[in-house]
């Protein structure tokens, strides 16, 4: 009888202990296996490295156009990407890869666009940043300026770079209507201030139907410095045939174009 009632027991204190033992086990996380790892980290996001020279708020309503940068030292700098405004006003500054592009009032109602491969010039107003790697996106359906803005911050967010601060985009392909302007700073009044003064005496155009190469920064914490107030982004345009470069006032990019962003 006490043999009995000992295996009994026995039988009891394991049952008991298996019993505490899969609670245990229910209450911890599994361990990852091979089939199914464990879950990475996410990845701080890129921020770039953007460099800012003058303010869009100081050109517009104080009348400051004086050189805040030389250009020269920028030319043939590999990787360097950049757009802004001559100082005085006098033209549009565009640097593609180290290539510097300038655009500046022809005196007839047109504007001579062209590379440069030494110059004294400066710049009132200038954006740049340093990429040495891009990566590319292609566009499945067309971007409609009104969209933009939208499509670049959700298009770097996937592609991992910080939103948050200022960076550099670039798009090639075909755009179905881009209007452009070039500043003419020698025209403005004495005394003129704000956007509509400074658009009114601008070189302007419009492209249908063109590849394009344009060049843009984005950014949510720079309105009245290189953005304008209703705005995330600044771009300009660089257009072999026919040969154009600005700033671009309007944009629809056709279905097939690439949008680059940068690499870490």
């Amino acid at each position: 009888m006490k043999s009995l009632k000992a295996r009994v027991g026995m039988m009891l204190l394991v049952m008991s202990g298996a019993g505490c033992t899969k609670a245990a086990v229910q209450g911890r996380a599994p361990k990852p296996t091979a089939a199914e790892p464990a879950a990475a980290a996410n990845p701080e996001p890129f921020t770039a490295t953007v460099n800012v020279y003058g303010a869009l708020r100081e050109i517009m309503h104080m009348g400051r156009t004086e050189r805040r940068v030389d250009l020269a030292p920028l030319i043939g700098t590999s990787g360097t990407y950049g757009l802004g405004a001559l100082e005085g006003l006098g033209g549009e500054v565009t640097l593609w890869d180290g290539q510097l592009w300038l655009s500046t009032p022809d005196g007839q109602g047109g504007a001579a666009a062209g590379k440069h491969d030494a110059t004294t010039a400066g710049a009132t107003l200038l954006v740049t940043s340093t990429v040495t790697a891009w990566q590319e996106r292609l566009l499945e359906q067309a971007v409609p300026f009104a969209q933009l803005d939208t499509f670049i911050e959700r298009a770097a967010r996937e592609a991992g770079v910080n939103v948050e601060e200022a960076f550099p985009f670039r798009i090639e392909g075909t755009s179905t209507r881009l209007d452009w302007h070039v500043i003419n700073g020698g025209k403005i009044p004495a005394g003129a201030h704000g956007h509509e003064a400074h658009m009114k005496t601008a070189v302007r155009g419009s492209l249908t139907g063109t590849r394009v190469q344009i060049l843009g920064f984005y950014s949510p914490k720079h309105h009245a410095i290189f953005t304008h107030h209703d705005t995330n982004t600044h771009a300009h345009v660089i257009s072999s045939t026919p040969t154009v470069t600005g700033h671009v006032d309007h944009v629809d990019v056709d279905k097939g174009a690439r949008l680059y962003l940068p690499r870490l």
